[in-house]
């Protein structure tokens, strides 16, 4: 059986604003192809809080909360 990669989910925020301030965010699972090639995601989303859409980037995961 393949060994399945178990840190392919980013967390996404929008471009501009700082992992501490951010107004929105949302959890995406990262392909194979990304991981393996080192690039960092970055898509185009719907931003609610601004009602338009706004380019969202890759941050480290928040820490759990225990």
């Amino acid at each position: 059986m393949a060994k399945k990669n178990r840190n392919n989910k980013v967390f996404m925020i929008p471009e501009g604003e700082t992992r501490d301030n951010h107004t929105y965010s949302f959890v995406y699972p990262k392909t194979n192809s990304f991981i393996r090639k080192g690039e960092k995601l970055r898509m185009r989303k719907y931003h609610p809080g601004k009602r338009e859409h706004v380019w969202f980037i890759e941050t480290r995961m928040p820490p759990h909360s225990k």
